[in-house]
């Protein structure tokens, strides 16, 4: 290697390193965040109590909603091991996902194209975007970070098999997908059918199908998923049939008679990338369309991410709609800007300035706004209610204020629980025992923990409140006691 190539690649290295900056920069800030993240802490911190390895809990009974395998959770217990009950323990192993991801992305655009500097671009597109690093993805404690550097692995294995032909990227596109599975179920699933459009029109498809090594590969791949499922039913009946409804068929044709979800349109995943999730880079896109005609052909390299990357899309948007399920094609979508721009610039030195400008501009403002958002986490105003607890419960200074007599009152229409686990982390560590009440259990003289102003005007017009704490917004520690009557306090008079 010269030394010219050398500099590229030591320049490219430090571009990746810059492109992480989004990723860990104050990732431990905000507290965990509602839904997913805060379920999936409360699936790790109870699995590193009880050290049930096998089956996820919530409140300590085997879980019936978040019903993923628990392969995030495991990498989630070890981190906690490791840097303490807190919420890096819960993000890192998605930060670090999120970074291999950028580096197996680099190296399968720099294997394509030798050049360092399309794979920075690749790897600058996916970091930039909010649909890889924003809220339930590159920098939070879900499942999406991991899912997408697995399908990240796979892509890379379908690559180095397509080119090489080698029996080895078999068995390691099988690990991959079972990884899949033991990561967010059947989500790996909606990644293969592009990948197998590809190698049909590449034609390693009969190939593949004709090698001993495919179905030995499929045997091994398939073996450990079978035997999660088969174990968690044994130790949890019932199990599948909770799978079925929330994890499958009916969950993603919206036809379960337990839930539906609200039909966002098939344009919804389209939208999304052009106002939030890609929001500079979707002005590239033209760039995809155009490497054909630049090239007078189909580019194999270009089919490898465009065939996947458009078959993804039209899968997910077929289906229940969540903004999450975006996550796996950015990388995607990177990958076919960059093969795109190498197409349309390459033996045509007069048009890189027409490429390479916008790029360099849709890349400043994109990473602008993902250092912003790293630098800057704070609660949108309309989430204070919910994370309120959260924060206080983080806060040394407010923890000091309670103990295990103190009760948390939720609103009884909006009384989600993100802060969950911190009531763990505190059970643990300080041996404080916080529970949560109802407004009809209420006693006088009851110390309680509140975050919403709906429940303070009900308590008010109930009880006489003592204030003790208060902090971010509506959240206050306070003691209720009974309201004085009037008609009481003139009836003593009279008697006076």
């Amino acid at each position: 290697m010269n030394t010219r190539k050398l500099l590229y690649l030591f320049l490219s290295i430090l571009g990746l390193f810059i492109l992480t900056v989004p990723l860990w920069l104050k990732v431990d800030l905000l507290p965990m965040r509602i839904w997913d993240e805060s379920r999936n802490a409360v699936n790790a911190i109870e699995m590193y109590q009880t050290n049930n390895w096998l089956v996820r809990t919530f409140n300590f009974a085997p879980e019936t909603y978040e019903l993923k395998p628990p392969l995030l959770t495991w990498f989630q217990v070890g981190s906690l091991h490791i840097l303490g009950l807190n919420e890096l323990g819960i993000r890192m192993p998605s930060v670090l996902f999120s970074i291999i991801t950028l580096l197996l992305l680099f190296s399968l655009i720099y294997k394509m194209t030798d050049n360092p500097f399309l794979g920075l671009l690749a790897a600058t597109v996916t970091a930039t975007s909010a649909g890889f690093y924003a809220e339930h993805a590159g920098r939070f404690g879900d499942h999406e970070a991991l899912l997408v550097c697995l399908s990240m692995w796979l892509f890379y294995t379908v690559y180095h098999y397509s080119t090489t032909l080698k029996s080895k990227y078999i068995y390691l596109s099988g690990i991959s997908i079972t990884l899949g599975i033991l990561c967010k179920s059947v989500a790996i699933g909606m990644v293969l059918p592009g990948l197998i459009l590809f190698l049909l029109y590449d034609r390693k498809m009969l190939g593949l199908l004709k090698s001993g090594h495919t179905y030995l590969a499929f045997f091994i791949a398939i073996t450990p998923v079978f035997a999660y499922y088969f174990l968690r039913e044994q130790a949890q009946s019932g199990y599948l049939d909770l799978v079925w409804t929330w994890e499958l068929f009916p969950r993603f044709f919206n036809t379960a008679s337990e839930v539906t979800f609200k039909d966002a349109g098939f344009g919804y995943y389209f939208g999304l990338m052009k106002n939030n999730k890609m929001e500079f880079w979707v002005w590239s896109f033209p760039l995809i369309i155009l490497a054909p005609f630049a090239a007078k052909n189909i580019n194999p390299k270009w089919a490898f991410w465009v065939l996947p990357s458009v078959v993804f899309l039209l899968i997910i948007s077929s289906g229940t709609k969540n903004f999450w399920y975006l996550a796996p094609v950015v990388p995607m979508l990177a990958g076919a800007i960059a093969i795109s721009a190498h197409i349309v610039i390459k033996g045509e030195t007069k048009r890189m300035p027409w490429v390479i400008i916008p790029l360099s501009i849709m890349a400043t403002l994109s990473f602008q706004k993902a250092y912003e958002y790293a630098f800057s986490p704070q609660e949108k105003y309309f989430e204070w209610e919910t994370n309120g607890i959260s924060h206080y419960l983080k806060d040394e200074k407010h923890v000091a204020n309670l103990s295990s007599n103190t009760k948390i009152l939720l609103d009884e229409k909006y009384g989600y629980e993100p802060h969950k686990f911190y009531l763990n982390k505190l059970n643990i560590e300080r041996g404080l025992d916080i529970k949560r009440t109802e407004l009809y259990h209420l006693n006088p003289n009851d110390t309680l923990l509140i975050s919403h102003e709906s429940t303070y005007k009900t308590l008010s017009k109930k009880y006489q409140i003592e204030m003790l704490d208060s902090s971010y917004s509506h959240t206050k520690l306070l003691v209720i006691q009974p309201l004085i009557q009037v008609d009481s306090i003139s009836n003593l008079s009279s008697i006076e």
